[in-house]
């Protein structure tokens, strides 16, 4: 006998179990009839349907009780189609560009206050990034820097006065004045640098991909070991760099521009 999954939550279960159910048929649906086709309580399917409708995950219609999936899953949904289609342009882009350079290079999103590399494709044989981690801290990568330009004052406050901020090496920027005099230089420049600020002997150049109206949605780095990054050139890896970002943005302004 197969064991029952002991980290499973009953309840989220079960939300998890109408909402399938919703989405299969389709339309507007009463609680009763959720509660006899899925053989649950009719209190249960109420007190989820409510925490549901909280959260816009469902809509209660105005024709009495019945329900339907709310506007947040096209929220979620546009979200993840968004990065989905960024993963699926930028990847060949990114896998041509490290096969030129010989480094290692990196697809990065940012996710709550963070950057998350969803791709890395290696390049010649480092320790240091081979062992990195996928999760970096804003301040103090160089794809992390780029987000942070999109933050209002407020909202860069309120990340330097968090835990957020890493100090890693004496190099890392971790309060907001540090950034603010960084800033400038990024925007002109139009690219970030991680100069030995996450890890001694590695650093980074970044590059935004920008939607069509000119938001940061994603960002591409290249990483290797400081000595081997200016042997080849900062310069000319920047520029290539900027011309991969510049096409992954111009192809998926396009797509989202006329509907594909």
């Amino acid at each position: 006998m197969e064991k029952p999954n002991t980290y499973i939550i009953p309840m989220v279960d079960k939300a998890l179990e109408i909402i399938e159910y919703m989405y299969e048929r389709g339309g507007e649906i009463g609680i009763s009839q959720i509660s006899k086709d899925l053989n649950l309580p009719k209190a249960t399917v109420f007190r989820i349907l409510a925490t549901l409708k909280k959260w816009d995950y469902v809509e209660k219609t105005e024709d009495l009780d019945k329900y339907m999936l709310g506007k947040s899953f096209i929220k979620v949904g546009s979200k993840v189609s968004s990065e989905t289609t960024i993963a699926s342009i930028a990847v060949p882009l990114i896998n041509k560009l490290a096969k030129k350079i010989g480094e290692s290079i990196n697809l990065g999103i940012l996710h709550n206050s963070e950057v998350v590399t969803v791709y890395n494709t290696k390049g010649e044989d480092f320790y240091l990034i081979s062992n990195l981690i996928p999760v970096f801290p804003l301040n103090c990568s160089a794809m992390g820097k780029l987000f942070l330009l999109q933050f209002s004052d407020k909202e860069l406050k309120e990340y330097f006065n968090s835990n957020k901020p890493e100090v890693r090496t004496v190099n890392s920027i971790a309060n907001l004045e540090g950034f603010l005099k960084l800033k400038k230089e990024i925007e002109r420049e139009g690219v970030s640098y991680d100069r030995e600020e996450y890890e001694y002997g590695l650093s980074c150049i970044a590059a935004p991909i920008y939607d069509a109206n000119k938001n940061i949605i994603a960002a591409i780095s290249i990483s290797g070991p400081t000595t081997r990054l200016r042997y080849k050139g900062t310069d000319k890896l920047k520029d290539l760099l900027v011309l991969t970002t510049e096409e992954v943005s111009k192809i998926y302004s396009n797509m989202f521009v006329h509907g594909f």
